[in-house]
C-alpha cells in the first residue's frame, strides 16, 4: 500500500491525501456488501487503517513494535492519524509510539497528516500528547501552512490560539498570508488570517515579496482587495526593486493593473492638504451636503415660475453634483450612514417647514403642545437608538484564544457556536451583522434609517422612536391639510381631486414636497411599529427569529408555531420583560444579559434552542 503523503506530493494537495484517507472507508463499504471479513487474518497496518483496536492490541501484545515503520517509512501512528482513529492513537502513544516521528514520501509527522485531512480532534489529541506543530515537513511547511493550503479555518484558529505565530515562515520564508495570497483564489482563508493582525510588510527570503506582491503575481483579485483594505503597502519594493504594480504590468493582467492603478491614484489624491482636511471633518461635511441638497431640491421646486422644464433643468445639475461628490469623496463607511443622514436631513426640513409655514396659523391652538412633545421624544429616542450599544458581543485577544481552545477541545468550534468573522463565541439569539461587522446579542435587524443595528441594548429605544415618528408624521400631515385648507383656492369635495392637486402645487410646491417625504416615512414607521408590537407582545421574538422560523417552516416537514417558542412568556410578561416594566412591583421582570447567554438553559428554566 502506497503512502498517502506520496500521493499528496507536488501539485496534488487537494486530492492526494483525501483520496487515500477515504480508502479505508471505501474498502469497508465494499466489504459490507460481501461476507463479513476475517479480521483475524489482517496485518496490523490494515487493522490500524480501519481502526480495529482489538486486533491491533492483539498484535502489539504479541510483540509488534509500534514504532516500527513499514517499507515506505510510515508508522502505525501516521496511519491512525490520517484515518482519524482517536482511540487507536491514544493506545499507540501509550505503547511508546513517537508522536513527532517523520515518515512517508513527504517526511511528515502524524500531526502534519491530520492537519492535511482537516481532522481537528486528531490535531488536538496529538498536540496534547506532545506533537510539535512548528516542525517542517519535506515540502518545507509547518502545520499552520498546511492548514492554510487546505483551507481548514478551525485548525488555523486552534493553532494560533495555542501559540503558533500568524507570521510563522516556512522554509522559503513564506508566511501563511503570503501562501494564501499566492495559492488560494478566493476570499478565504485570506480574510480569516487578516483577523489575527498578521504583518502586511513581511517578505519572503528569495524574492523579498510581500503578500500583496504575491497576490499581484498570481492575479488573486480577492486577496488583493482584502490586503488593500487592510492597508498593505503599494510602494514596497522587492529584491528587484519592483512594486506590486510593476509586477502586475509585467504579467499584463489588466484587472490587477486597473485595481492597483486606481488605488495608487486614490492614495496620492488623499495626500493633498484639502482632502486631508475633508477626511478629518468628513461626516460633518456629508451631513451639511445632504441637508443642502434636500433643501436645494425643494427650493428649486418652489421657485416662482410656471416653467417646470426650467425647474427640471435646475434639478439635474444638483443631482449630478451630489452623485459625483458621494462617489468621489465618500468612503465605504460614510456610504453606510448615508440613509441615516438623509433621514435626519428630511426631519430637519420638516421641522423648519412646521416652524415657518404651519406654526403661524396654529400658534394659539393647544394642538401644538402634543406635537412639540412628540418632536422632542422623536429626537431623544432617535439619538438613544443611534448612540446606545445594540449589544455588540466583544472579546479581548486573550479571551478569544481561550474561547477557541475550549470550543475546539469540546468539539463545538463550528459556525453555530463560533463566529469566524468576529472571532467570538456566539450567544443565544445573536447574529453577525455584515453591515456593522459585529455579532449583536438578540439581533433584530440593521435599520438603514438609523444607521445602527437593533438588538438587546437599543430595541426599546427603537420602538419608542418609531412611535414618536408616527405621531410626528401624522401631526405634520394634519398641519399640512390645515395649511392647504387656508391657503389653497380649491377643495376636493367642491372642485374634484385633479383641480385640488393643481391648486396644491400652485399654492406651495415646497409644502407638497415635504408632505410627500413625511408620508413615506410615516407609512414605513407605522407598518414597522405594528410588526414590532406584534412580535414583542404576541410572539416574544425578534424580526430575525421570526423570519428564520418562517423560512424553516417553509422548507421543513416539522412545522413550528411562532406562538410556541421558548421565548414567548405571554403578552403581559413579554411586554414587562421587553420594557423592564415592573408596574410598582406587581410584575416580576426577568432581566437577561443576552451578550453572555450561551446555553438556552441559562436564560430561563423552560428554554431550549
Amino acid at each position: 500500500m502506497s503512502s498517502p503523503c506520496k500521493m499528496a506530493h507536488g501539485h496534488s494537495h487537494q486530492h492526494g491525501c483525501h483520496h487515500h484517507a477515504g480508502q479505508a472507508g471505501a474498502e469497508q463499504s465494499a466489504d459490507a456488501q460481501q461476507d463479513p471479513p476475517d479480521y483475524r487474518s489482517w496485518d496490523i497496518v490494515k487493522a490500524t487503517q480501519h481502526g480495529l483496536l482489538d486486533r491491533c492490541r492483539e498484535l502489539v501484545e504479541a510483540g509488534y513494535d509500534v514504532r516500527q515503520p513499514d517499507g515506505e517509512n510510515v508508522t502505525l501512528l501516521h496511519w491512525a492519524a490520517i484515518n482519524n482513529r482517536l482511540e487507536l492513537v491514544r493506545y499507540l502513544i501509550s505503547k511508546g509510539a513517537v508522536v513527532d516521528q517523520l515518515g512517508g514520501t513527504l517526511n511528515s509527522t502524524p500531526l502534519h497528516w491530520a492537519v492535511r485531512q482537516g481532522h481537528l480532534q486528531m490535531v488536538i489529541l496529538l498536540m496534547k500528547c506532545g506533537g510539535d506543530p512548528s516542525l517542517i515537513d519535506g515540502e518545507g511547511y509547518g502545520c499552520i501552512h498546511l492548514a492554510v493550503l487546505f483551507q481548514h479555518l478551525p485548525i488555523i484558529a486552534y493553532l494560533v490560539a495555542k501559540g503558533q505565530s500568524i507570521d510563522t515562515p516556512d522554509v522559503n520564508g513564506m508566511t501563511p498570508l503570503m501562501l494564501s495570497a499566492q495559492r488560494i483564489i478566493g476570499v478565504e482563508p485570506t480574510s480569516f488570517l487578516l483577523k489575527f493582525n498578521p504583518s502586511l510588510g513581511a517578505v519572503d527570503k528569495a524574492e523579498r515579496n510581500t503578500a500583496l506582491h504575491w497576490a499581484a503575481l498570481s492575479g488573486n483579485v480577492n486577496a488583493m482587495d482584502l490586503l488593500l483594505e487592510a492597508g498593505a503597502g503599494l510602494d514596497t519594493e522587492n529584491a528587484k526593486g519592483q512594486t506590486p504594480l510593476d509586477i502586475a504590468c509585467q504579467s499584463r493582467n489588466r484587472l490587477v493593473i486597473h485595481i492597483l492603478t486606481n488605488e495608487t491614484r486614490a492614495k496620492s489624491t488623499r495626500s493633498f492638504g484639502m482632502l486631508k482636511l475633508f477626511q478629518k471633518y468628513e461626516m460633518a461635511l456629508i451631513v451639511l451636503l445632504t441637508v443642502s441638497v434636500i433643501g436645494a431640491l425643494g427650493y428649486i421646486l418652489d421657485l416662482n415660475t410656471d416653467s417646470w422644464l426650467m425647474k427640471g433643468v435646475l434639478v439635474a445639475p444638483v443631482v449630478a453634483v451630489s452623485q459625483l461628490l458621494s462617489r468621489r469623496m465618500m468612503n465605504h463607511r460614510s456610504q453606510r450612514y448615508l440613509p441615516a443622514i438623509f433621514f435626519s436631513g428630511c426631519i430637519f426640513w420638516a421641522f423648519i417647514t412646521w416652524f415657518v409655514s404651519f406654526l403661524p396659523d396654529l400658534a394659539l391652538t393647544a394642538r401644538q403642545v402634543p406635537f412639540i412633545l412628540s418632536a422632542t421624544s422623536l429626537l431623544y429616542f432617535y439619538y438613544k437608538t443611534w448612540r446606545s450599544d445594540p449589544g455588540f458581543v466583544k472579546s479581548s485577544e486573550e479571551e478569544t484564544k481561550q474561547t477557541i481552545i475550549s470550543l475546539a477541545e469540546a468539539g463545538r468550534l463550528d459556525p453555530r457556536m463560533f463566529c469566524v468573522s468576529c472571532l467570538v463565541r456566539k450567544p443565544v439569539r445573536s447574529m453577525h451583522c455584515p453591515v456593522c461587522g459585529s455579532c449583536v446579542a438578540r439581533f433584530d435587524q440593521h435599520c438603514l434609517w438609523t444607521g445602527r443595528c437593533v438588538g438587546a441594548g437599543n430595541q426599546r429605544y427603537y420602538v419608542l422612536f418609531l412611535g414618536s415618528l408616527v405621531l410626528v408624521g401624522h401631526g405634520l400631515i394634519f398641519y399640512t391639510s390645515v395649511y392647504w385648507a387656508q391657503h389653497c383656492t380649491a377643495t376636493i369635495l367642491r372642485d374634484g381631486f385633479w383641480a385640488f392637486l393643481g391648486a396644491v402645487v400652485d399654492c406651495s410646491p415646497w409644502v407638497l414636497y415635504i408632505f410627500l417625504i413625511v408620508c413615506c416615512f410615516t407609512i414605513w414607521a407605522t407598518l414597522t411599529l405594528l410588526v414590532q408590537i406584534y412580535q414583542i407582545v404576541f410572539l416574544g421574538l425578534t424580526t430575525q427569529e421570526r423570519l428564520n422560523l418562517q423560512i424553516q417552516n417553509r422548507h421543513s416537514q416539522h412545522w413550528v408555531s411562532l406562538r410556541k417558542t421558548p421565548f414567548n412568556r405571554g403578552c403581559v410578561q413579554n411586554v414587562a420583560d421587553f420594557f423592564h416594566c415592573r408596574c410598582f412591583g406587581l410584575i416580576r421582570v426577568d432581566s437577561v444579559d443576552w451578550t453572555k447567554q450561551y446555553h438556552a438553559a441559562q436564560t430561563r428554566s423552560a428554554q431550549s434552542v
